[in-house]
């Protein structure tokens, strides 16, 4: 069983990315596996 827990795909994980985003005007602090946090940074790239 890994140490943290993705907050995208709740899956359990050795290694984690903490991420910061904003959500009804409260920033947040969450950590995505290497699979999800891959994922979001390609979507960062995507966003005008």
């Amino acid at each position: 069983m890994g140490k943290y827990q993705c907050y995208y795909c709740e899956k359990d994980t050795d290694s984690a990315h903490q991420i910061y985003f904003f959500q009804s005007k409260q920033e947040r602090e969450e950590l995505l596996c290497d699979v999800c946090y891959s994922d979001w940074l390609e979507s960062l790239k995507s966003e005008p």
